[in-house]
């Protein structure tokens, strides 16, 4: 894969008439706020993924290239959809997938159910001992707390997922009136070339394909006479992260459904939520290639884990193997694990275990 700089990457966007925002400051680097994009497609123009924050939002303020617009969010994730009611254009549409229509005004949820459902799973100690982000004394402390006073324990988990959404996210608006969910009645069976997806037809040329996996509402848009992709969170590395909504296996079907695109020339641009955008085909045929590459170690690695155990072997014991595995992915991946970024290891092993089952090998599908 060529080693593009970012002059170049803004360049060959601006030629396909889209400008962006993100907050990656090298190439090879990611961001935690997602990337928000500018285009016009048929007469219409888009923003894709307002973000979050109040630096996000004066940057798009900033930046906006037309007055007029509606807005597409790829999915509920609060680092992608946070500012969706704030930047919405006067009698605009602000468009989601149909299962946002049910937590739109919950979208804080992101916090407020993941981190106790991470308690619930990891246990004090898994979700905030391994991690780091508790002291031993406290997570002494937080145990006695739960095993005497259950209602207790439940209120101060809510109070720290409310504090770490605040620190982390800041506000929460979603909007109020001009919210547009996407209906599953109107939902085709979208075929480009040998590649087929599930999806909505916006316009002659924008087309809101349905990629579950990294989340259960996300959204991916196309626009094919420019080659044009954008993947939100799909493909991502190590993905998915997201212990209540997240699927291994329908984030491996959506991931080879956008690579077989790739393959036959269907993507001139990847343009991505937290990594710059790949330009070219042959540059994005090979970055998925490493993606998917990278995705197919971390699965091999869990699934012999996994299948070296018995039924009766419990989560500590199998993801404390994981842990002191010697892998040169998995040194990375620990390097980077939760709470550094949102990466988590623990979760992805717990969906694989929910989805492929104890002592199992799992198998996944490749395209290459």
């Amino acid at each position: 894969m060529d080693n593009v700089k970012f002059p170049e990457i803004v360049d060959y966007l601006a030629e396909r008439g889209v400008s962006f925002i993100t907050d990656i400051k090298e190439e090879g680097k990611g961001t935690a706020i997602a990337n928000t994009f500018f285009l016009e497609v048929d007469n219409k123009n888009y923003l894709i993924d307002p973000g979050y924050g109040k630096k996000r939002l004066q940057q798009i303020r900033n930046n906006l290239p037309f007055n007029e617009y509606d807005t597409l969010v790829t999915h509920s994730h609060l680092d992608h959809s946070a500012n969706s009611g704030l930047v919405a254009a006067k009698d605009s549409r602000v468009i989601f997938h149909p299962l946002v229509a049910e937590r739109i005004n919950n979208l804080q949820r992101n916090y407020t159910e993941i981190i106790p459902a991470m308690v619930n799973t990891f246990g004090v100690k898994g979700s905030f001992g391994r991690t780091g982000i508790l002291s031993p004394p406290m997570i002494k402390l937080m145990q006695l707390v739960q095993k005497f006073s259950p209602s207790l324990f439940n209120f101060i988990i809510n109070v720290i997922s409310q504090v770490f959404c605040r620190i982390n996210i800041g506000g929460i608006y979603p909007p109020r009136k001009n919210a547009l969910f996407l209906n599953y009645n109107d939902i085709k069976e979208l075929q480009f070339g040998k590649t087929g997806f599930r999806g909505w037809t916006l316009s002659e040329n924008l087309f809101a394909l349905d990629t579950p996996g990294h989340q259960n509402d996300h959204l991916s848009f196309y626009i094919p006479d420019r080659g044009l992709m954008f993947t939100g969170d799909l493909i991502n590395f190590l993905n998915p992260n997201d212990i209540i909504e997240g699927s291994i296996k329908k984030t491996n079907v959506g991931m080879m459904k956008i690579f077989q695109l790739a393959e036959a020339g269907g993507i001139d641009v990847l343009a991505m939520s937290h990594t710059l955008p790949v330009i070219g085909k042959d540059n994005v045929i090979a970055y998925l290639k490493s993606v998917i590459a990278k995705q197919d170690e971390i699965f091999e690695t869990v699934s012999e884990i996994v299948s070296s155990c018995t039924d009766k072997t419990d989560f500590e014991e199998i993801i404390t193997k994981v842990y002191l595995h010697e892998s040169e992915l998995m040194k990375r991946i620990l390097k980077i694990n939760y709470p550094r970024s949102a990466t988590f290891i623990d979760v992805y092993v717990y969906i694989y275990l929910k989805e492929f089952g104890p002592g199992s090998h799992g198998a996944r599908h490749r395209t290459y």
